[in-house]
This record gives structure tokens, C-alpha cells and sequence, in this order.
């Protein structure tokens, strides 16, 4: 059974790699897949989704990063891909990492009610703080799936590594050295955004 990670990936670092090995180690689960966004609804990434994609693959491997989302309608609704890895994987329903932060505001989401019908949600403990279990017990009796992984973190994110690269500071031991080279070599993360290019163009 796999289970997926969805996100902007910009860049991917250890804290996500940490996150998908527990969850996978957690609930038995073969294989967590993350998955690129292309155009994520809410925000413009300062790179490329081809350069996002490649990081990915470069610190996971490319048999557990999916591009699905570059061939699926913009922007990149949660909803649109969740239908669409049901058809391909033939399945139910789609397991789904998510942080409590962003779980608590998913009702807010796109077609939450697709959502809720065709995802079991495991629920990672990020970036969120005061008191968890209302929350979480209103959307429990709203009919919503979950479990809790039972993670602890790496003190990093995506905009911590963003900031560092930005000012030139070091990031080793935050992202894998593939990650860190092909940042370096592409010199990302020194420019202003690109924005989000035509189909195809790389």
C-alpha cells in the first residue's frame, strides 16, 4: 500500500525525508510518494516545478516522486490529483500526509467533500501549537479519516534553507549533497521568481 506527500518541495530537504521514512515505518506502508505541485493555487515558488521535480528525485528517487500534477489542469488542486491516483492506482481510497496546520484548515480547501470521501489522512504534528484535540475531534465528527504519526521533527523547513541560500550561509546536513549541488549548479534561490513556465519548457 503507499501513501502520499504532497507539497511545493521548495527545496525538499531531511525533515521531509524523515517524515516520509516514519510514516512509511508507522503504518507499514511499501512506499511514500511525494508529489511535486505544479502550480500550487496559493503561492508562486521562486523556481520552476522542473526544478522542483528534480530536486525531489535527486534526494528520494525517482521511483518514489510522482510528476502527475505537470500533466493535470492549473492550478494544482488536491482534489483533481487525488482522482487522479485513484484511477491509476485503482484504489479507494488514497493515504495522505498532512500537518496538523494544514489539516485544520481543510475544510477551506477546494472541494473539501471530494476530499473527504476518497482520502485517509495521516496527520504529522508541524508547525502547529495550543490546543490540538478540539480541532481535531470536530473534524472526526464531521466524517473526516485520520491517524496521528507519531513523529518528531528536524528543526527545518523549506524557507529556512530558502533564506540561508540566499544569504550565502551553509546548508549541509538540512538537504541531501545531490540536492545541494544541483541548487549550487543552477544557482537557485539568487534570483527573483520565474513564475510558472509553459508546458514542456525546461
Amino acid at each position: 500500500m503507499k501513501c502520499y506527500f504532497f507539497g511545493t518541495f521548495n527545496p525538499i530537504h531531511k525533515g521531509h525525508l524523515e517524515i516520509a521514512r516514519k510514516v512509511r515505518e508507522q503504518f507499514n506502508f511499501e512506499s511514500v510518494i511525494f508529489v511535486v505541485a505544479y502550480a500550487p493555487p496559493h503561492k508562486v515558488p521562486d523556481t520552476t516545478p522542473y526544478d522542483r521535480l528534480k530536486m525531489a528525485q535527486l534526494a528520494a528517487g525517482k521511483n518514489n516522486v510522482s510528476d502527475i500534477e505537470f500533466f493535470l489542469p492549473i492550478p494544482s488542486y488536491s482534489y483533481n490529483t487525488i482522482l487522479e491516483l485513484k484511477k491509476r492506482d485503482k484504489t479507494d481510497k488514497i493515504n495522505f500526509i498532512m500537518g496538523y496546520d494544514s489539516f485544520f484548515k481543510i475544510e477551506s480547501w477546494k472541494n473539501p467533500q471530494i476530499l473527504k470521501e476518497n482520502v485517509n489522512f495521516i496527520i504529522t504534528k508541524r508547525h502547529c501549537e495550543g490546543d490540538l484535540e478540539k480541532p481535531l475531534k470536530h473534524l472526526k465528527e464531521r466524517g473526516w479519516n485520520f491517524k496521528i504519526a507519531d513523529i518528531d521533527f528536524i528543526d527545518v523547513s523549506s524557507n529556512m534553507i530558502r533564506e540561508k541560500l540566499y544569504n550565502n550561509q551553509s546548508t549541509d546536513g538540512l538537504i541531501e549533497p545531490s540536492t545541494q549541488e544541483y541548487i549550487y549548479e543552477h544557482r537557485l534561490y539568487r534570483k527573483q521568481a520565474q513564475g510558472v513556465p509553459e508546458r514542456g519548457e525546461i
